[in-house]
């Protein structure tokens, strides 16, 4: 395996390790929305998990691990965001007639199906990072449409 394969999976197993991360923490959120002190103990094993992984695939292939800690680490903080964002979102819609545990199981289920995939073909997870950073933009241009027309002007 050459370096690009080994960045690809490590970038796949990082987006899994933050994907699962946030999707947990979605699901520990209480009626207020509040996860509490958990939401920070999720976070920093998403981000080190997906600095571990990262860099665990560069190293399994003679390569310097330190850069895959530093890239993992952020793709970790990204992925347990947005996954957290579009989880809650989601569960917050569904409402009663739905299950926030269905959800939560869903996410979850991709990301394992993510690190499945970047184990077994690495530049797969290039997709999975487009699939996420597109989440990302739309939810943010959707935020920024739902407030539009509430500006007064004086």
């Amino acid at each position: 395996m050459d370096l690009f394969e080994a960045a690809c999976q490590g970038i796949g197993l990082a987006l899994a390790a933050g994907m699962l991360g946030g999707a947990i923490a979605a699901a520990a959120q209480d009626d207020r929305g509040s996860p509490g002190p958990l939401l920070v103990v999720l976070l920093a094993i998403a981000v080190l998990g997906g600095a571990f992984m990262f860099g665990a695939s560069l190293d399994a292939e003679d390569h310097s691990a330190w850069p895959g800690w530093i890239v993992g680490g952020l793709l970790g903080l990204f992925a347990f965001s947005v996954v957290r964002s579009v989880v809650t979102g989601a569960a917050e819609r569904a409402g009663e007639e739905g299950s926030a545990g269905t959800i939560v199981g869903m996410a979850a289920l991709g990301a394992l199906i993510i690190a499945a995939l970047s184990i077994l073909f690495g530049p797969l997870a290039l997709l999975a990072l487009a699939a996420i950073a597109y989440l990302a933009v739309r939810r943010r241009q959707r935020a920024d449409e739902k407030h539009a027309g509430l500006r007064t002007l004086r």
